[in-house]
This record gives structure tokens, sequence and C-alpha cells, in this order.
């Protein structure tokens, strides 16, 4: 028994939680990072799923022939857009534990391929397949064959999320532990109560709740994240460094400062607004060589860190290497006025006892000798 009433108040509330939700976004909306626009994406998917699950469910058994299309499109919707939710999760999930946008490369097509599938069979419903769903003669919604398909597509991704937040703590690398709880747990209960009991209508307000929790976590966790380049900043990197240098099971310990070249031109030249675009793009730059071994901190102004655990010499060399080639070809793309260039030293901490000062006295000091090099080389050409 459809309960229209019940369902038109609980989603009408859903409704209101995110843009509750969307409205306290608004002030942030300036320096805004891949991770913001996912969120704000999967806000909007669910805001549209709330419309469209009460219109299907005032529209169900309703005849008409325009009804009956409506009422497939409105269906097909909804089932596209829990898988799509799911999609984006894990998506989100990853760029916000790892900052990298090779890690995100890398779960792109496992997680967007159920979703391209559920797209055809949802197309092949169009013509009567009847794989997820139908709609009768009478324009009543029926459940289809491989409706259950759509269920586990949807749990897959909030597993995989689940297992990439526990991965992220116990590789040491990665102490905050992002709330992947407080979304998954809301939206598990209300899917399966509403998939056992059709006509009641709790999936999607499960799902508002869940931005809601996530949206309050967020207000703490942005404490750690530098607002302009989208990194870590120097409280997390604080945090970070005391976590391992309490650990018994931390391992080598690879450390690479990072300081910009003639950054003070750049702003006296073309202006702070310029300055800090190079430090959005910069910020960007270290994000796409982030793996899961390595963690990139904005620590102050125009330094910069680069955490790594378990790293060799050569792959702290290498990792250097790629960095100057992705800053290469940065400058190649003549798209800015400004050229980026980095001085940058690094230590590598293999002793027993872990001293947090002396760990970045050492990058510091390497650091400042590759920038000393610079500007030597600098004064050589202008004498030539």
């Amino acid at each position: 028994m459809i309960n229209t009433e019940e369902i038109v108040i609980v989603n009408t509330a859903g409704v209101l939680v995110l843009l509750v939700s969307l409205l306290s976004r608004i002030d942030n909306r300036k320096n805004r990072h891949l991770s913001d626009h996912l969120f704000d994406t999967m806000i909007g998917i669910t805001l549209g799923a709330l419309v469209a699950e009460t219109a299907s469910f005032l529209l169900d058994g309703v005849p008409g022939r325009w009804n009956y299309y409506l009422q497939y499109f409105l269906n097909a919707y909804l089932f596209l857009a829990s898988c799509s939710v799911g999609m984006l999760w894990v998506l989100y999930v990853n760029d916000r534990i790892y900052h990298s946008r090779q890690q995100l490369r890398r779960w792109l097509l496992p997680v967007a391929v159920p979703v391209a599938l559920i797209a055809v069979l949802l197309v092949c419903d169009l013509f009567g397949a009847g794989f997820i769903f139908s709609i009768s003669e009478r324009n009543v919604y029926q459940r289809g064959t491989l409706v259950a398909l759509t269920y586990l597509i949807v749990f897959s991704d909030y597993c995989i999320s689940l297992a990439m937040a526990i991965a992220a703590v116990r590789r040491n690398n990665h102490v905050r532990f992002f709330p992947v709880p407080y979304f998954v747990v809301p939206c598990v209960l209300g899917t399966v109560v509403q998939s056992l009991r059709y006509g009641l209508s709790v999936g999607w307000f499960c799902v508002s709740l869940a931005f809601l929790f996530v949206q309050l976590h967020l207000y703490n966790e942005n404490a750690f994240v530098d607002e302009l380049s989208g990194l870590y900043n120097r409280k997390y990197y604080d945090c970070v460094i005391r976590k391992l240098a309490s650990s018994r099971k931390r391992g080598v310990i690879s450390g690479i400062m990072l300081d910009v070249n003639r950054f003070k031109d750049i702003n006296d030249r073309f202006g702070h607004s310029v300055g800090d675009d190079a430090i959005r793009n910069l910020g960007r730059i270290l994000s796409e060589i982030t793996t899961e071994r390595n963690i990139a901190f904005r620590q102050a102004g125009d330094e910069f860190i680069i955490l790594s655990i378990g790293a060799s010499e050569q792959d702290v060399q290498q990792l250097m290497e790629l960095l100057n080639h992705k800053l290469e070809a940065f400058n190649a793309s003549g798209g800015k006025p400004y050229r980026l260039s980095l001085a940058m030293g690094y230590t590598i901490w293999e002793e027993e006892a872990f001293d947090p000062d002396t760990f970045l006295h050492r990058m510091d000091i390497q650091m400042y000798k590759s920038k000393n090099r610079f500007h030597a080389g600098k004064s050589e050409a202008a004498r030539r």
C-alpha cells in the first residue's frame, strides 16, 4: 500500500535538508576543488531523485499514454541516480583521502562501467524488456528480474569506499579516518528498508541525511585542508608527523621540501591574485603525482612538503624528476604569464628513533642548497 502523504512529507523534508547543506556551502565557492564539485553533483542528483520519486508514486496507476512515458523516465532516472551517486561517492572518497588524480583515474573505469550497464538495461526497458522495471498497461510500476543488480552495484560502491578508508588508516600515511560510515550506514539502512517494502519512501531521505552528516563532519575536517592549493596544511602535517614519531611500524620516512623560485617576483609583477593562481596550479600538479605512499602539504606561503612512507632514495629522485617534468609541461603550455620553478631538497630518515624537528631541518638545509644553486645559475647567466 502506497501512502502518498507520507511520501510527500518525507521527501520534502529530504529536499529541505539538502538545501540547507547547499546553502551552507555557498560562502566557499571561490577556491573550489574536484571533491567540492563531486559533492555538489551528488547533492544535485539526490535533489532530483527526491522530486522524481515523489512524482513517480503520485503517478503510479494513473492512466494516460503520457503518464506511461513520464513514469518510465522518472523511474529510470531513480535507478540511474542511485548507481551514479554510488559511483561518485567512491571517486569523492578517493579524492578526499589521496588528493591524487592518478588514483582517481585508476578507479574511474571500474566504477563507471556498472553504471553504463544499468543505463543500457534501462534503455531496453523502454521497449518492454523488464530487466530493471516495467510499467504495466495500467501505468503500474513493477520491479524487474534484474532489479537486485542495481542494489548490488550500489552496495559494492559503498564497500569499496569503506575499504579505501580502512586501508588508508592502516598504511599510517593518512591518520585521519574520513567519515565514510557517516554516509554509508544511513544509505544502506534506507535502501534495504525500501527494497524490502515497496511504497515506503525512506531511501532517498536517508541519503539526504547522510550528506548532512558528512557535511557536518567536513566542517571540522576542513581545518586540515589548505583552501587555496587543495592540499593538506601544516596542521595536518604536524598531526601525521606526531603519529609517525610514536609509531613502531613506520619504516623509512622520506621528505621533500619544495619552495617556489622567485615567487615574490610573480606577486610583484602580476599581482597577488596571479600569485594565488600559481599556488592553485602547483597544488593541482602536486595532487597529480601523489600516490598511496605519498602525501603533499602546503606548509606556508610558497613552501610545500611531500612526505613518503617506505620510499627508497631512488623512489624519491624519480618523484622529483616526475615533478620537474610536470612543471616543464605546465610552463610549455604557455597558458599563464608566469613560469613555475621549484627548489627541492630531500632527506631520508632510516634511524630507529624519529626526531621530527631534525627531519624538517635536514629537508630545509637541502632545499636552500637547491635554491642557492638556482640563484647562482641565474646570476652566472646574467653576467654572460
